[in-house]
């Protein structure tokens, strides 16, 4: 969440909220209701927890006698009369930060919120602390940034990683792309309001407080999943890698995305020796298109809400979800049909016989060959297990799609000076690459796909690399 905010901003929330005028807490309750992207999955609402109220606003230990609803009361007759509430919920996703309400309304009128929006989006250099006032200058927002990367490298160093990894987060961190995107962000302003427009309102708001944290410092922290449950390295806190794919692709125009086709089903077909579902990729038709045709008898490509439920399903095959649970999911989406088809058969059959497996040995080896270890005891919190068998496969499947990615890094490393071109981010099974000569542009993504589908075939996986000009 930002610190600081164009100095004209803060002049124009004290003139149309005088009452906060001097008071701290409620100046520092304000910007988190402006510029937290705390939001409740589920409800798509921004969560106000008392202990946040208590440590982060009034900065004084969170104890039982804090009485947050008296605190909510006090703001909104002072401050915002529109600011609605919920009252506590004993099944919040959200209460390990302390018993936790959700906001209905913020309050802010059309022009409080264009004005909200117009910050997120572009910020003036003129920048002072909200809560403060005192001016925040370029030094100031380079040392807070290199604080958020001291933070980073510290939790970093926490993991083991493999020489996979490292290679990954070395090209990375060496590229260095924050400052690319604000200039991306500035040039295809347009394209990403057009974007958000385009989304339900309670999404607009996450993606413009993104954009705001983007602003205030736009790198990118990749880390291991926690407890190292899974090989993957995912973006840590608020970035671009949070938008959503449409706003995301809008910032991002100008440049080239790839991605592995279908490599989550390509790599779980190799590992179970699917006769029916190795044969269809050899045929190169499309994974999406056959299942569209097989549910609803039409012979095109569906449409992006229906392909991202058929992605969904597969992601559920790899990943361990229960058939009556996948079948819940389709029925509930109107796509149950899927469920009959010979691929979709063919897997579960074949994935319940790994699974079987991994119980039996206990564990598997993943790509690395590092021992994901089987155990089935519960977790004192979630009550889940700690690692069962789906969980190891995912492992197992993960660690091949991180290995059949990896060459474009070593490509990256080698020829990226010299054929113009650099990794801007990534993700899982694919990346973004900003192209910096047209002349080139041929020659280096030739070099990519070879790079990657060379490992891919070493490691026995039919996929293949796809660009896409964004």
């Amino acid at each position: 969440m930002p610190t600081s905010v164009s100095r004209n901003f803060r002049e124009y929330v004290l003139q149309r909220y005088p009452k906060l005028e001097g008071n701290d807490p409620f100046m520092r309750f304000f910007r988190y209701l402006c510029f937290s992207d705390f939001y409740d999955k589920r409800t798509h609402r921004l969560v106000v927890p008392a202990k946040v109220m208590a440590e982060k606003f009034f900065q004084k230990p969170y104890t039982t006698h804090f009485n947050s609803k008296e605190v909510l009361e006090q703001f909104r007759d002072q401050v915002l009369p529109g600011l609605q509430w919920s009252e506590h919920s004993p099944f919040s996703s959200d209460r390990w930060l302390g018993t936790a309400r959700e906001i209905l309304s913020t309050g802010f009128d059309d022009e409080m919120q264009d004005r909200l929006h117009q910050e997120c989006l572009q910020p003036s250099k003129d920048q002072v602390d909200f809560v403060t006032g005192k001016p925040f200058r370029r030094q100031d927002r380079y040392q807070k940034a290199a604080q958020e990367t001291a933070e980073y490298e510290k939790e970093l160093a926490k993991f083991t990683l493999n020489t996979t990894q490292q290679k990954i987060l070395d090209q990375l961190r060496d590229v260095s792309a924050g400052h690319t995107f604000l200039r991306k962000l500035h040039e295809n302003m347009d394209k990403v309001k057009g974007a958000i427009a385009e989304l339900k309102p309670e999404a607009q708001e996450i993606q413009y407080r993104i954009l705001a944290k983007v602003h205030q410092n736009p790198r990118i922290y990749y880390l291991p999943s926690p407890k190292e449950r899974t090989c993957r390295l995912s973006a840590h806190g608020d970035c671009v890698l949070g938008l959503t794919k449409p706003v995301r692709r809008a910032l991002c125009a100008g440049w080239v995305e790839c991605d592995l086709r279908s490599s989550q089903f390509a790599i779980l077909a190799s590992k179970l020796e699917a006769p029916v579902s190795l044969a269809f990729i050899d045929s190169a038709e499309s994974l999406w298109r056959a299942f569209y045709r097989h549910a609803h008898g039409v012979d095109q490509d569906p449409p992006d809400d229906v392909k991202k439920v058929y992605k969904a399903a597969i992601y559920s095959i790899c990943f361990g979800k229960s058939e009556p649970n996948i079948a819940t999911f389709l029925n509930d989406r109107g796509e149950i049909e899927l469920l009959k088809h010979p691929i979709v058969r063919e897997l579960l059959k074949l994935r319940g016989e790994w699974f079987q497996q991994i119980r039996k040995d206990k564990g598997a080896f993943d790509v690395w060959g590092q021992w994901q270890a089987l155990d089935r005891s519960r977790d004192p919190v979630t009550k889940k297990m700690v690692r069962w068998e789906g969980a190891i496969a995912a492992s197992v499947i993960q660690s091949i799609e991180m290995e059949v990615i990896s060459p474009i890094f070593d490509v990256a490393a080698k020829h990226g000076k010299s054929d113009q071109f650099h990794v801007v981010f990534f993700m899982h099974d694919g990346c973004t690459i900003s192209f910096n000569s047209d002349d080139k542009k041929a020659r280096a993504q030739r070099k990519l796909k070879n790079a990657v589908e060379n490992r891919a075939k070493a490691l026995g996986i039919k996929t293949i690399l796809e660009f896409t000009d964004l």
